[in-house]
Formats: structure tokens, C-alpha cells, sequence
């Protein structure tokens, strides 16, 4: 008859074993994340380029002081009130539908740039005949209809919302 098993022998991994199994997790995690790993690479590449690892490596080596000295900047007042409206610009972007803020920027863009490339051709005065003849153009008819619109449902809002910071 056998024998009741009353001690049990753990085998204990050994340091290579142990290192050999963490390298293939590490090949797996690679393989599987190929593109994003291709990146990160390349991402602390260009940090070394351009002198931030260093930076970085000092900032998070120094990061109880470095935040210390952040948190006491921020107590202050005009500090405060600019980080307040920071965040106030931040959530009323998040209000934009980002299709037609892009299209806007997109826009205003193309604008400078013609405005930019006729104003160096042209440096007379505009006329009353010329600025007639502008209204008529229907990209310029176009903005004028937005802006418009823009001025008055901003006006509307404005009286509708009495702002007790003003």
C-alpha cells in the first residue's frame, strides 16, 4: 500500500527560468503590439533627439519638489485665475461640434491667406463702387450671411443670460 504524502516539495524557479519566462512574455506582448511598439521606440528616439529624455528623466527624478513647487505656483492668485479660465476654455471648446470648428479654423485659414496675397498686391484705398461690387461676390455675400448670424444668436444669448460676474 502506498505511502500518505505528508510533506510537499515546492520546486522553486530559479533566476534563469524566471528571467527566460518574463522574455517571452515580453516577445508576446511585442509581437502583439507590434505598430504601438514601433512607436514608443520611435517616440523616445525623437525625445533623445531633441534633449527632453534628459529632461524628463530630471523632472521625474525630482518629482515631489517639482510638484511642491507647482502646487505653490498655483496657490496664488493670478495663477489661479488663469488656470480658473483655462478650464473655462476648455469646457466651452468641448461644446463645439468639432466638424464645424474644424471647417471654421479651416476657413479662417483660407481667408488670411487670400487676404494675405491680395493685400500685397493691391495697396490703394478701397472704393464705394469696389466694396459694391464685393457685396455681389458670393463667398464674400457667404461670410457676411455667417457673421451676421453668428453676431445676432450671440447677442441673443447674451441678453437672455444675465452673468453675475459682469
Amino acid at each position: 500500500m502506498a505511502e500518505p504524502i505528508r510533506i510537499i516539495e515546492r520546486r522553486e524557479e530559479t533566476p534563469e527560468e524566471r528571467r527566460q519566462r518574463a522574455l517571452e512574455r515580453l516577445t508576446d506582448a511585442v509581437i502583439q503590439e507590434e505598430q504601438a511598439a514601433e512607436r514608443l521606440i520611435h517616440l523616445v528616439a525623437l525625445a533623445e533627439e531633441k534633449g527632453l529624455l534628459p529632461m524628463l528623466t530630471a523632472l521625474l527624478e525630482r518629482g515631489d519638489r517639482v510638484l511642491a513647487h507647482l502646487v505653490d505656483l498655483l496657490a496664488r492668485e493670478e495663477y489661479a485665475s488663469a488656470l480658473q479660465n483655462a478650464i473655462g476654455l476648455a469646457q466651452a471648446l468641448g461644446k463645439f461640434d468639432p466638424d464645424m470648428l474644424m471647417k471654421l479654423v479651416d476657413s479662417a485659414s483660407a481667408g488670411l491667406g487670400k487676404a494675405k496675397q491680395e493685400a500685397q498686391k493691391d495697396d490703394k484705398p478701397l472704393g464705394l463702387f469696389e466694396l459694391l461690387a464685393l457685396l455681389k461676390d458670393p463667398n464674400v455675400s457667404y461670410a457676411i450671411r455667417f457673421m451676421l448670424r453668428f453676431l445676432s444668436g450671440m447677442g441673443q444669448m447674451l441678453r437672455s443670460e444675465p452673468s453675475s460676474e459682469v
